[in-house]
């Protein structure tokens, strides 16, 4: 009991805002023709807080819950992150805005954040809880076409880096996100072709980098069908040269991510995603994998929600789990409501692979359940 009201407690100075279900698309893609201000804009500023704790049933050798991110420590009390947002004039036809995001906590930022900006880029090696998660300048003309330049969240996956953006179904993230790209540096343009379809195109240094390590651009694309508020269909699309002074080697990532809100309480989500890539293959041939990830959210009060998320990722290679395995994953999240924007998650995970994958009390096994508590607050 005591260390539940310590998680509570700590929480109550910052925030986010809170979104029940994270939509499958850039929370800052603009969907319809920008309509032109009335007035000069405010400037809009607002956060987010998360601390929680979390424990591995196997009791690894050396503290850490294998393939998590952000979770990755067990058995401690921690600050994830404290996301602070400042934007101003996005999505106003015939204006120039910005959006900047700083991450400070002991959790987020040392999984996130880019090399070549608080990461050495070359090593990987940070040494810092802070980040500048994203920091761009925007104009939207008044056909609704808008272009960021800066760093900016990726258009890739249906779960996103919890913050002011929204925070996710479940406490953990699933295993494809914490193998896909969180941000990148370069140009990104969307436009809304009507009231039901939109896309965006990018031209960026990389994969969750900053400072570019070779001499290759990379680019991406997303086709985004949302005919009702209830239903929304999105492609995602990325490739370029990832790894370090090499401009040949080619990584592609294809998805496709489906979100229904079949009644008010209930939402049903899914996203499919293959990847590959050349030189991390046996014998430096080509690499793949790929996942299917289900979700469930039940809003089943005002207050208190149950959430549940399954996962198989395939890794036949090792490129992303070493020595490469099939692993499945079950995930149960109540969630209760304390007010709107003070939440309590709690997270029952359960993985298995099909190799011995999995660190218990220093003997490698093929399962791994974990507990996670946290809580998140808005301001």
């Amino acid at each position: 009991m005591r260390l539940f009201f310590v998680l509570l407690l700590s929480g109550q100075v910052w925030a986010q805002a809170v979104s029940p279900v994270p939509a499958p698309a850039a929370p800052e893609t603009p969907t319809q023709v920008a309509v032109p201000a009335e007035s000069e804009p405010e400037l809009k500023f607002n956060g987010y807080v998360q601390s929680s704790f979390s424990t591995n049933f196997n009791r690894p050798s050396d503290g850490r819950n294998l393939y998590h991110g952000y979770d990755e420590r067990t058995d401690r009390l921690r600050l994830d992150v404290v996301n602070l947002n400042l934007q101003y004039a996005l999505d106003e036809a015939d204006r120039t805005g910005f959006r900047l995001d700083i991450t400070g906590g002991g959790s987020m930022p040392r999984v996130d954040a880019a090399s070549g900006l608080f990461r050495d880029p070359y090593t990987g090696y940070t040494n810092t809880d802070f980040d500048i998660r994203q920091a761009f300048v925007s104009h939207t003309f008044g056909n609704g076409l808008r272009v960021d330049v800066g760093k900016f969240a990726t258009h890739l996956g249906y779960e996103l880096m919890d913050g002011v953006d929204g925070r996710n179904p479940n406490a953990t993230r699933a295993l494809t996100f914490t193998y896909s790209p969180f941000t990148h540096t370069g140009m990104r343009a969307t436009y809304p072709i009507n009231e039901t379809v939109s896309v965006t195109g990018l031209l960026v240094l990389g994969a969750d980098n900053f400072q570019d390590t070779n001499r290759s651009l990379s680019v991406g694309a997303q086709l985004n069908y949302h005919p009702t508020d209830d239903f929304s269909l999105v492609a995602n699309f990325y490739q370029g040269a990832e790894q370090i002074r090499n401009d040949r080697n080619q990584r592609q990532l294809w998805e496709l991510i489906a979100n229904y809100k079949v009644t008010e309480e209930i939402t049903l989500g899914a996203e499919l995603f293959r990847a590959r890539e050349q030189g991390l293959g046996l014998g430096g041939g080509t690499a793949h994998w790929n996942s299917l990830v289900l979700y469930w959210t039940n809003r089943l009060t005002d207050q208190f929600s149950l959430n549940f998320r399954q996962e198989w990722f395939n890794d036949p290679g090792g490129a992303r789990i070493a020595p490469g395995a099939h692993v499945s994953g079950f995930t149960i999240t109540p969630e209760y409501r304390i007010t709107e924007d003070w939440v309590v998650r709690m997270d029952f995970r359960f993985d298995h692979a099909d190799r011995a994958v999995f660190d218990r009390a220093g003997q490698m096994v093929k399962q791994q359940n974990t507990f996670f508590l946290g809580q998140s607050y808005k301001f």
